[in-house]
């Protein structure tokens, strides 16, 4: 068995936030960026609370990789990025090179996925723009490994706790943060969004 490597919370967020992330997103695809604080607290209750990044993982919808480069640096025994968008995987790419990790990188659309896997990771559409994005996100999720863990909108939290008992899943721990979204699109009009979140573990 893979033992997660010894990288602290804050060594991990410095070293994420280091990653490029596209500056020119498709809002139709709601690809806004996990920031390095959020990707680093999933990833740290992930790893080290729960020991679930020892073996295979998957990140679902892994736009520039920082979710799956993440749980690489922490010693994954394997990590795939899966994204529907070219240029997201291209910059991943890159920015695994840069980091120094192997991380095996995918375009497809997520229901093509094939496998099963140890635990998914994932930053899902928020539904916003195409309704229940996300819960096609956590259906996938559920299909591909027996945990998953995932960042949803804090205003969604009591309709995917039932979503999710109706699917016969068990939400195991919530940690409620602040996520930063930089000015990527012409409806923000501050430097900064900041949206209240939920991270999830779930389990079978």
């Amino acid at each position: 068995m893979v033992e997660e490597r010894a990288v602290s919370k804050r060594q991990l967020e410095i070293q994420l936030g280091k990653l490029r992330t596209l500056q020119t997103p498709v809002l139709r695809l709601e690809q806004y960026p996990v920031s390095a604080k959020v990707a680093a607290e999933l990833l740290h209750i992930a790893g080290f609370e729960h020991h679930d990044l020892a073996g295979e993982i998957i990140d679902l919808g892994t736009g520039t990789g920082r979710l799956a480069i993440g749980a690489a640096m922490m010693g994954s025994k394997r990590v795939f990025g899966v994204d529907i968008d070219e240029r997201s995987i291209a910059l991943a790419r890159e920015n695994a090179m840069a980091a120094g990790v192997q991380v095996e990188w995918l375009v497809s659309d997520i229901k093509n996925v094939a496998g099963r896997y140890d635990t998914v990771i994932m930053n899902p559409p928020y539904g916003t723009r195409s309704p229940h994005l996300d819960v096609l996100f956590l259906e996938r999720a559920f299909e591909l490994a027996p945990v998953s863990y995932s960042v949803h909108k804090s205003s969604t939290r009591e309709f995917l706790r039932r979503f999710v008992e109706r699917k016969d899943r068990k939400v195991d721990a919530v940690r409620s943060m602040s996520l930063d979204i930089p000015n990527l699109f012409p409806f923000h009009n501050k430097k900064w969004e900041n949206v209240d979140v939920d991270l999830y573990r779930i389990i079978s």
